[in-house]
Parts: structure tokens; C-alpha cells; sequence
């Protein structure tokens, strides 16, 4: 009987370890390639997985001027792409593939309207959710990331305030010179053999 019920009931008491392992790889690939990231880079880096590239298109006259500034810009970073968050709905594009001519800026650009609607957009409750299960994992890891306390705070600041839009630590900014746009899998899957 006991056997009958942990194998009914089980997985609607135990949280589900898939999610928490697509949570975990997610962090160690941010990590892996960007060991300097604090916890509000890693919060973005989920953030833009759920909600894509829509905050940054509010219209595609401004999205084009803002493009342009960022190719203006010394890019440091070397990371052609990366897949983002634990759902990989995103891939953020390394802007310096523009600046080359692999990639054409009409192009990214088209790609950027056309991934903007494909985000998941939970409400504000449900990202909350979310990106608290997120952190019992982080914090089950022991990342020891420096501003972890002050980072977490800043989080749930912007949670009480019903906002959810965070920009990248300072430090990573400085550190990485990271200048991406972000676009829906279905875009990359498309662009693989093509632009990379």
C-alpha cells in the first residue's frame, strides 16, 4: 500500500528534479564562460530566457539607433553564441558577428522582431516563482558569488516594487565587454550552417 502511494504521490510532493538540473546547468554554463558573474547576471540571464528580447523593442526605429550605438562599441567577449537559461528558448548573438560581416545587421535585427513574440512572458507571480526555486538551487550550490546578499536584496526590491527588468552587474560589464542580442531558438536552429 505505502509502495502504491510514493509511486501516485510522490512526484506532486517532490519538486521536480528536471527543472532543478536544467537550473543548475544553466548556471554552470554562465559560469563556465563568465566566472565573474555575479548572481544579477545570472537572474538576467533567466530573465531573458522567459521574456526575450521584447523590453528591448519598443519600436524598431529606436531597436535599429540602439544596434547601431552597441557596433560602435569595443566588444570583448569572443563567445559566438550562447544558449540561455534552463529552458534554452534563447541564444544571446555576439554582436561582434555583425561587426565582421558574418552575420548582416538586417538580418539580426528582423531576427530580433520576429523572437520578441515567441517569449514565454509569465506574470509577475509566476516569475517570482520561479526565479525563487532558482535560487534554493543556487544557493544548495554554494557558489560563494561575491554581492550574493546585496544582489539577492536588489531582486526582491524590484519584485515588491511589480517590476522585473534587471541590467548586468558593473563588474561584468567591465570585465566581459559583452555587446549581444538575443533571439528565439527557432531563429538559431534556422541560422545554424548558414551564419555559424
Amino acid at each position: 500500500m505505502w509502495k502504491l502511494f510514493f509511486v501516485l504521490f510522490l512526484p506532486f510532493i517532490m519538486p521536480d528534479d528536471g527543472h532543478n538540473s536544467r537550473i543548475e546547468k544553466a548556471i554552470e554554463n554562465e559560469l563556465g564562460h563568465y566566472p565573474e558573474a555575479r548572481l544579477r547576471d545570472i537572474y538576467k540571464n533567466f530573465f531573458q530566457d522567459a521574456f526575450g528580447p521584447g523590453h528591448l523593442i519598443p519600436d524598431t526605429t529606436h531597436a535599429g539607433k540602439y544596434l547601431d550605438f552597441e557596433l560602435s562599441q569595443p566588444i570583448g567577449d569572443t563567445l559566438k553564441w550562447q544558449a540561455i537559461g534552463p529552458e534554452n528558448n534563447y541564444y544571446r548573438i555576439n554582436l561582434q558577428l555583425v561587426k565582421d560581416g558574418i552575420l548582416p545587421r538586417s538580418v539580426l535585427l528582423e531576427a530580433m522582431i520576429e523572437s520578441a513574440p515567441l517569449a514565454r512572458n509569465p506574470d509577475i507571480k509566476v516569475w517570482k516563482k520561479e526565479w525563487e526555486n532558482a535560487i534554493v538551487v543556487i544557493e544548495k550550490l554554494k557558489l560563494k558569488l561575491p554581492d550574493f546578499e546585496s544582489d539577492k536584496k536588489a531582486i526582491e526590491e524590484l519584485f515588491s516594487k511589480g517590476e522585473f527588468v534587471m541590467h548586468h552587474s558593473n563588474h561584468y560589464n567591465e570585465t566581459y565587454q559583452r555587446h549581444y542580442r538575443i533571439i528565439h531558438k527557432t531563429v538559431f536552429n534556422r541560422w545554424k550552417g548558414v551564419y555559424f
